[in-house]
């Protein structure tokens, strides 16, 4: 199953509020390009990779064509409008991949510091095991609270992962999950999250600290300090 092609799932469809301005976090600049073209160069570049589908706002089709077109990324095959929520946009993004991609990996743009070697292994592992997930170990005591900020239940730390993308999985295994789902779409936190509800075997790879996501303008000065750092090294 090695030689089987893998197909990107890149949901951009982020609206960068928090960040400050008006522009779509896809757009933002970071390290002289797109915050976008970082995310689609580190799989531009990757032999396992055969397709890319970038999921977006309806109203950012037109310019993301004009950016893929402009900075050559000729591994994204089609760029479509997101849904009301993420499973939905990913399962809309998985249903616009070439019929040869048997494995798919989602991976946010808004993560834009991801590496080779951190998609890679996710591949190698999901080939092995059907489905995972990328995280890092929960380095703190997690208390979950109700809605006046009551503390409810303190977790035990040493079974929790804070997940990260890149997710990858068994494509037939994801179309028959959606099957189970019937539709229902809504609530489901992450992309594995779907072949979870439905039964489906999901393990924890390690991910990698500097695997960011860019939500804050503090988290964009970070990304810009690794991909400034790792070019110039």
């Amino acid at each position: 199953m090695a030689h089987e092609a893998v197909g990107v799932v890149v949901p951009a469809a982020g609206r960068g509020e928090r960040l400050g301005g008006r522009t779509a976090k896809a757009f933002v600049p970071l390290a002289g390009r797109p915050l976008v073209c970082h995310t689609l160069a580190a799989f531009q570049r990757l032999p396992q990779v055969s397709s890319v589908v970038l999921v977006v706002r309806a109203g950012d089709r037109a310019r993301m064509q004009q950016l893929v077109r402009r900075e050559r990324f000729t591994k994204v095959r089609a760029i479509v409008a997101g849904g009301p929520s993420r499973a939905v946009s990913v399962a809309r993004g998985v249903a616009a991949l070439p019929a040869q991609a048997r494995w798919v990996l989602v991976h946010d743009a808004a993560r834009p510091c991801v590496t080779s070697r951190l998609i890679t292994a996710v591949i190698q592992h999901a080939k092995r095991h059907g489905a995972v997930a990328c995280g890092l170990r929960s380095p703190v005591t997690v208390k979950a609270v109700d809605e006046q900020d009551q503390v409810r239940l303190t977790l035990d730390r040493e079974g929790l992962w804070l997940i990260q993308t890149p997710q990858a999985f068994r494509r037939d295994w994801f179309a028959d999950a959606l099957t189970r789902v019937n539709g229902t779409l809504e609530g489901f936190p992450d992309d594995v999250a779907v072949l979870e509800w439905a039964g489906f075997p999901v393990r924890m790879v390690p991910g990698d600290p500097l695997n960011i996501k860019v939500t804050t303008p503090e988290d964009l000065l970070l990304a810009e300090a690794i991909l400034r750092n790792r070019h110039s090294a």
